[in-house]
């Protein structure tokens, strides 16, 4: 029966493994690494004192902050946009933000302080995630942020 259980996870291996390292924290540095292996054009900002990234998808423009930090390792990726510009007759309302919320998948959308829409996404890391599921994360967060220009008429 030994043997059966061995060979099983011997043939499964490959597939669980994947070769990939799983990340449960992540640095500054290391994430700028992945950008840049990746393509995403990027640059790094810093804001209150802390860095961050600011992500260029076309001609839209998105932060990414490294949350839930100890020393220079950080449990938690923030993606967020914010759409100035509306006049206060064309910009999206509540209702409008709240069928974003209601009807889309892996970002949220609110109202900031100033009334400006924003679109957000985070990825927590404490449970363990490859370098693929980064990837998607912010090619996710890019098709949103695409999808939702159009969605509140920007």
């Amino acid at each position: 029966m030994r043997w059966l259980l061995a060979l099983g996870l011997l043939l499964l291996a490959p597939v669980l493994g994947q070769g990939q390292e799983v990340r449960t924290a992540v640095t500054l540095e290391e994430v700028e690494a992945l950008l840049q292996a990746w393509g995403f054009r990027h640059e790094r900002m810093e804001g209150d004192g802390k860095p961050y990234l600011l992500l260029y998808f076309g001609d839209l423009k998105a932060t990414l902050k490294l949350l839930l930090c100890e020393d220079t390792r950080c449990r938690a990726l923030l993606l967020r946009a914010v759409f100035t510009g509306f006049t206060p007759e064309d910009r999206p309302d509540h209702a409008r933000l709240n069928g974003w919320n209601r009807e889309k998948l892996f970002s949220r959308a609110y109202l900031d302080e100033d009334g400006d829409p924003v679109l957000e996404a985070d990825l927590d890391l404490e449970g363990g995630v490859t370098d693929g599921a980064i990837r998607a994360f912010l090619e996710n967060f890019r098709d949103s942020l695409k999808e939702f220009t159009g969605w509140i008429g920007f």
